[in-house]
């Protein structure tokens, strides 16, 4: 696909955007909605399988941007999350879940989608943002699949930090005998 065909996809939902201010106040998607919707997730799918990603992204938030109570806005979500994070965009990944998990509610999935952002937070090292949704997981739904795996990482991160600690307690003993080391007068170090 070239830019023509991307110029066309935005031209197309351009068009379909001012079909759809006329039918606002409806709640319901008509089928012809319905179906550009599919065009223009199925362009954006396209785009990213070809790993053409900064075109991809484009059509991604055009997508959620017209066709908002499409079906498949879930995916267009979860599919822009993931090249966010591939190209280390982190904080547009951690906001892609986040709306899913505000859109779906407390739900098994939603969660899920906060662990996602737990995750990513951990990815760029702010474990104390990761602690606060793995125990808000925790205290939502304790008995899900998400909270299992919210406490795995809990426990994780908590003996890393002891290990950390540690590691950091044993090189400042190590830098003391190594000091002292150093100090021994030359008559009593070993000859070679």
């Amino acid at each position: 696909m070239n830019r023509a065909v991307l110029g066309l996809f935005f031209i197309f939902c351009a068009v379909s955007a001012l079909s759809a201010q006329s039918v606002e106040m409806v709640d319901a998607v008509t089928p012809l909605e319905q179906e550009q919707g599919e065009l223009a997730i199925n362009l954006a799918n396209s785009l990213a399988k070809e790993k053409r990603y900064v075109e991809a992204t484009q059509a991604y938030k055009e997508f959620l941007r017209i066709f908002p109570q499409n079906l498949r806005r879930r995916e267009a979500r979860e599919n822009l999350a993931r090249i966010y994070e591939k190209r280390q965009r982190y904080d547009l990944a951690i906001r892609q879940y986040e709306a899913q998990y505000r859109e779906l509610g407390v739900s098994p999935l939603a969660l899920l989608y906060h662990l996602e952002s737990a995750r990513l937070y951990e990815v760029t090292g702010d474990e104390q943002s990761a602690v606060a949704i793995y125990k808000e997981i925790n205290r939502l739904d304790p008995a899900s699949d998400a909270a299992a795996k919210a406490r795995l990482r809990i426990e994780a991160i908590n003996l890393l930090q002891k290990a950390g600690e540690s590691t950091i307690r044993s090189g400042a003993s190590n830098q003391e005998q190594s000091a002292g080391a150093a100090t021994v007068p030359s008559a009593m170090a070993p000859s070679n």
